[in-house]
């Protein structure tokens, strides 16, 4: 779940010093002296910028929620990663800096350059896989960034959404590399809106025209391009075709289905062991819940869910209190399974990293494709459950 920004919580995490660089730069609470506040008395501050007139309060407020977002792991690592791309190695410098407020924060005053890029990949990767729609045996071509290759872009979607679904008259796209990835942020105007708000004290309802966003994230290295588009999926595949014929100059033919199965019936054996190498990260592997669909007679579910931190084998004890005679588990099939993967915790933090996630028969997988979840798929496909990718 995301974190709600909230300006108390976000005074007591920043340090004092970078609060007084920024709002030295911003010409406000210069009666305030930082040097002499702990870094938890924050009344003094809050109150200060409460005062603030509400235009320049709200101005700073902006900057405020977009440090605060970047204040994560998933903040840094996105940071990090357009760095990177800078040529630019940050590993030593965010070494020396406390929390992740500091790093952000930090590279908002002195790194303003990679912030845009940043808040993008870290926006991308907060979007449930869920969301995603992602189509394989891409052609491996190098992606097409020149300026006129984007305009071409922009007036494609847009004619398509226009022609479509009466909006989208107008569109801008920004892209970025990250890694081997190429990420396109579309943003095609929408349907104009009428929002009730208050402006300067007065309650007002101003017409509005906002945008909706479309993602495209494409690599080259394993063919595969991933679209985002919130609410109505339909138009997916025509965007899939739209990328590919300006971007990577070539025509898609009908998408494959995917064969790919998931075998989860091994896991109605509570001796069933997950392979991996610790050396990678992963402590533990626990079940947490699962789903039984009957092969026989009428169509039955049972789901069966409990919490496996003090008990790794909490599920399979429910199970157990559940079969009878009657009940033979060879006639039923996992549909689903719920895991929850434990990470040895960071060097020098007493910290355990956890994640959960779901696999649904035949083919579904709410993990994302990098960072722990990637090193999770790999455990997967050595204990047989995900089956490799054919040559």
């Amino acid at each position: 779940m995301a974190r709600q920004y909230n300006p108390k919580r976000f005074f007591r995490q920043a340090p004092n010093k970078l609060l007084e660089q920024y709002f030295k730069e911003k010409e406000v609470l210069a009666e305030i002296k930082f040097k002499e506040l702990t870094e938890t008395k924050i009344e003094t501050i809050y109150k200060a910028w409460l005062a603030l007139p509400e235009k320049q309060r709200s101005d700073i407020e902006k900057d405020l929620r977009e440090i605060d977002c970047l204040a994560t792991e998933g903040g840094t690592k996105a940071i990090i990663d357009e760095a990177n791309w800078h040529k630019e190695e940050l590993g030593p410098i965010f070494s020396e800096l406390k929390s992740f407020h500091d790093r952000a924060f930090w590279t908002f005053l002195n790194r303003q350059t990679y912030w845009k890029g940043a808040l993008q990949f870290h926006y991308a990767d907060t979007i449930p896989a869920s969301y995603w729609r992602k189509r394989k045996n891409i052609p491996k071509k190098p992606a097409l960034v020149e300026s006129e290759v984007i305009e071409r872009l922009e007036q494609a979607i847009s004619q398509y959404f226009y022609h479509k679904q009466g909006r989208g008259k107008n569109c801008i796209v920004e892209c970025y590399r990250r890694d081997d990835l190429d990420y396109f942020f579309a943003y095609p105007e929408d349907y104009a809106q009428a929002n009730i708000e208050w402006i300067e004290n007065k309650f007002e309802r101003p017409p509005r025209t906002p945008a909706f966003e479309v993602i495209f994230v494409y690599s080259q290295t394993d063919g595969t391009l991933e679209v985002f588009l919130r609410s109505n999926k339909k138009p997916v595949p025509d965007l899939q075709k739209i990328f590919a014929e300006i971007i990577l100059k070539t025509a898609l033919g009908p998408d494959k289905k995917d064969e790919k199965v998931y075998h989860l019936n091994p896991l109605k054996q509570r001796d069933f062991q997950f392979v991996y190498d610790p050396a990678i990260g992963i402590e533990d592997v626990r079940v947490c819940k699962l789903r039984l669909a009957s092969m026989v007679g009428r169509k039955e579910r049972i789901t069966l869910e409990a919490d496996p931190t003090y008990n790794p084998e909490a599920v399979f004890d429910l199970l157990n209190k559940l079969q009878n005679p009657s009940m033979r588990l060879s006639n039923y099939n996992i549909t689903q399974l719920g895991l929850k993967v434990f990470f040895s915790p960071a060097t020098g933090s007493l910290k355990e990293k956890t994640r959960c996630f779901d696999i649904t028969y035949p083919n579904s997988c709410n993990l994302k494709q990098d960072g722990r979840d990637l090193i999770i798929r790999k455990m997967l496909a050595a204990s047989g459950l995900e089956p490799k990718e054919e040559t």
